[in-house]
């Protein structure tokens, strides 16, 4: 038996996918804790869980059915998931958001308010019977996906352990200045500058990388360093406060949690603390500000009126959130009775069932969008008078009943891969046309990542899929498979070959001369230790 000491100050090894060992030391102690990053979840409890809710549902009057649906569709995400190979894996994480932010939060929200699952739904029969059809093309796509898939990742193994600190300073300096450095190139500059905003994802991801740096350099005893720190508070403030996004108050806690999570690094009781607060504050009263601050965005707005504007709503943070809640409030219910603020934000079955009703009225809407979206990939250099096509503006439209040719362009709202799916071409866009996209993404994905612990852009696509999997649509698997795959090679390109001489303006030259070091690939468990 090791002594208190020795179980205090216990061994990480660092295995690599080949199965070669490292060991550092790492410095815990018994009192912290980690964030679980689940590989799979076990099936027999998933089942328990999905049997408490089918009687939870039948207690509150939920029709037989549907309840029966609501059990499949949770088994069959469970058996998705760990076939993916959980969140180690782009297509378990797509499986994981699809699922959760789309059904489960919401049945489960709903039995915690005490109303019937099936209730303020126009057609719930079609709505499980769709999500059922929709998890199980899934689960297929997944299957297939591992057949075809490598299973060690393109760019896997890209950036080495010593060149992460630069890295990372290199994608702040260009996330920062990149814009005016391009704009230096004259007229062929500002078109360069079109394609790059849509590339740019340096700054959350030199978060990632300086995480991911801080814990291995440290041995487990630090997550964060100055530039970690510097970016974050820059999103915090420019874009989640004074733009009121709520992206931009999530992003820096999210990329920071990633790799905390990824790399199994254990919070002490205080940082747990800490973060289970920072959350409670976004959520209860930032989320609300940002929702409720967008009433009074417009472009006429100076910097200084913004900022004014922002520290009149934070002065008073209970009465911006009561104000947001009456907002909302007389906007009527949705799938709940009530309007439960950002709880609606977290379910997309009341969303898709306005959208499947309306097809089951014979509004079939085609699949010419899998067309326009592909072909939306070109760039506006080559393509100057490429359209403006917003699928989710033209289905509200089609909702409420007003012409697809209606100058306003600001109603659409997101819709989740199964509405928009059943909407294009019924059950055929459920069992063909969503699992061959599935099929594609996954493969593409999964062949480019791998792991998606091991480098920073696959903690960046599951940044990223946590939006795209819920709400971006079929047609947002689409455009991931363009713009989504392009923005993932760009920054691991620029990362890893074109940061670190930016990293120069700042650092100045590297000259230290080093041994090798480990790359990515070498993942962190902690060792059992005996009782």
């Amino acid at each position: 038996m090791r002594s208190k000491t020795e179980r205090s100050c216990a061994t990480l090894d660092l295995t690599s996918v080949s199965g070669s060992f490292l060991s550092v030391p790492c410095y815990t102690r018994f009192s912290r804790m980690r964030i679980p990053f689940p590989e799979r979840v076990p099936v027999n409890r998933v089942a328990i869980f999905a049997g408490a809710l089918f009687a939870v549902q039948w207690f509150q009057g939920t029709a037989l059915y549907f309840s029966a649906g609501c059990v499949a569709f949770i088994l069959i995400a469970a058996f998705a998931f760990n076939a993916a190979g959980g969140l180690t894996r782009s297509s378990g994480a797509y499986v994981f958001f699809y699922s959760t932010l789309v059904v489960i939060v919401g049945l489960c929200y709903k039995a915690y308010l005490g109303e019937p699952a099936d209730s303020n739904l126009r057609d719930p029969q079609t709505d499980i019977l769709a999500y059922v059809g929709s998890i199980a093309a899934m689960l297929a796509a997944v299957l297939l996906s591992r057949r075809l898939s490598r299973k060690t990742g393109l760019m896997q193994n890209m950036l080495k352990e010593s060149g992460m600190y630069r890295a990372a300073v290199g994608c702040i300096v260009f996330g920062f200045f990149g814009i005016s450095i391009i704009a230096l190139l004259g007229e062929e500059g500002a078109k360069i500058n079109s394609a790059f905003n849509q590339l740019n994802q340096l700054l959350p991801l030199s978060i990632i990388i300086g995480v991911m740096y801080e814990i291995r350099h440290s041995h487990g005893t630090r997550s964060i360093n100055l530039p970690i720190t510097l970016v974050s508070v820059f999103y915090f403030i420019s874009w989640g406060l004074l733009a009121f996004s709520k992206s931009g108050l999530l992003l820096p806690l999210v990329c920071w949690a990633l790799p905390v999570c990824a790399l199994r690094y254990r919070l002490t009781a205080l940082q747990g603390c800490s973060c289970i607060f920072a959350v409670f504050i976004i959520f209860h009263y930032l989320v609300p500000y940002a929702d409720y601050g967008r009433n009074f965005r417009n472009g006429a707005l100076t910097f200084t009126q913004r900022i004014d504007l922002t520290v009149s709503l934070l002065e008073h943070p209970e009465d911006t959130r009561q104000k947001y809640l009456d907002a909302t409030a007389s906007n009527g219910g949705g799938y709940y009775n009530t309007p439960q603020g950002f709880w609606d934000r977290l379910q997309f079955i009341s969303v898709d069932d306005g959208l499947i009703n309306l097809t089951d009225q014979g509004h079939v809407f085609g699949l010419w969008p899998i067309k326009a979206t592909f072909l939306n990939a070109i760039p506006h250099v080559i393509w100057p008078d490429k359209p403006d096509i917003r699928l989710g503006n033209n289905y509200m439209h089609e909702i409420n009943g007003e012409p697809l040719d209606v100058g306003d362009t600001t109603t659409g709202i997101s819709f989740s891969p199964t509405g928009e799916g059943y909407h294009w071409a019924k059950w055929v866009g459920i069992f063909v046309v969503a699992p061959l996209l599935w099929l594609l993404l996954f493969v593409v994905l999964d062949s480019l990542i791998g792991d998606i612990r091991t480098s920073p852009w696959g903690l960046l696509v599951l940044a990223l899929l946590s939006h795209v999997a819920p709400e971006g649509m079929l047609s947002g698997v689409i455009a991931f498979l363009t713009f989504g795959v392009e923005t993932i090679v760009f920054c691991a390109l620029f990362a890893t070959f074109v940061a670190p001489f930016f990293a120069i303006t700042v650092l100045g030259p590297d000259r230290r001369v080093s041994a090798p070091q480990p790359s990515f690939r070498h993942l962190p468990y902690p060792t059992r230790e005996e009782p």
